[in-house]
């Protein structure tokens, strides 16, 4: 998995070359940091040419300086452009949705950020501003994918050992689901007395058959208008279920095996597959 690069994190950027200078050797110190956890190469979606990092100094600049010339040769082998690979999933979630911060109650665009969250990588930003030295921050997504999320980035070594770091860096690890123990015909199944239960509960004792549905907690509201079979995602891996071939819209709120979000996710998808 590759670290983003966070284009805010030059904005603004060093008063001068010296101040530069020092910031791309904790750039790359964190770089180095990282590796150990996994990390492999540097995301960018700019050319170095078109990074300064201080008044008519490029990052491209310090890598061709003869005084850092091992350092700029280091800098350029962990490049990788660009941000989101060409046809990928993670290209057309991008296209669909606007990703912001918030600053002093402004809304700022951010790429690199949005990019971390689509890939559920980690960012890594230069610290010209102390704004960058927390590694925690607020994604704000207008579009398809409309929320709030937590991205972390990290702008010092020390950054990778930040519970934040190190939660979110296994994010990309190989998602391990458990089953649920309990026998399908002794899942827990709850169901409000309205119009449509019999359909509602033949539908749960179904879903009940699936390693990674603990029980049925409840049924919803009706959702006549719900084109999707899975309506929200939580967490604490609850799932919402709308059965679209139904008029009004029957739907069950299940509690899966998933123990955080990337899980819950995945068995959502399996449920949809075999269900839906």
């Amino acid at each position: 998995m590759e670290l983003i690069f966070n284009e805010q994190s030059i904005i603004p950027c060093a008063k001068d070359r010296t101040e530069a200078c020092v910031a791309v050797r904790q750039f790359l110190e964190t770089y180095k940091e990282a590796e150990k956890h996994g990390f492999k190469r540097i995301r960018y979606e700019k050319s170095f040419d078109n990074i300064d990092i201080a008044p008519n100094f490029t990052l491209n600049d310090f890598c061709y300086n003869t005084r850092f010339k091992t350092l700029g040769g280091l800098l350029l082998g962990l490049a990788r452009h660009p941000f989101v690979d060409d046809n990928s999933p993670e290209e057309a979630r991008f296209i669909e949705n606007n990703f912001f911060i918030k600053r002093n109650n402004c809304e700022i665009p951010v790429e690199g950020l949005g990019i971390a969250y689509l890939y559920n990588s980690i960012g890594i930003s230069f610290c010209f501003d102390s704004f960058w030295n927390q590694t925690k921050h607020r994604l704000y997504v207008k579009g398809k994918e409309a929320g709030e999320y937590d991205v972390v980035a990290i702008s010092h070594p020390k950054h990778c050992n930040d519970a934040d770091f190190i939660s979110h860096k296994d994010l990309w690890k190989p998602i391990e689901l458990i089953k649920s123990q309990i026998i399908p015909e002794s899942k827990s199944i709850s169901l409000r007395d309205d119009h449509g239960k019999d359909e509602l509960q033949a539908f749960a004792q179904r879903l009940c058959q699936s390693p990674y549905v603990a029980e049925i907690v409840n049924s919803m509201p009706y959702n006549p208008h719900e084109t999707r079979f899975i309506k929200a995602i939580k967490d604490n891996g609850l799932i919402e279920i709308v059965l679209t071939n139904t008029d009004k819209g029957l739907g069950l709120v299940v509690q899966s095996t998933g123990r955080n979000k990337r899980e819950t996710e995945k068995i959502a998808n399996i449920l949809k597959e075999k269900y839906s």
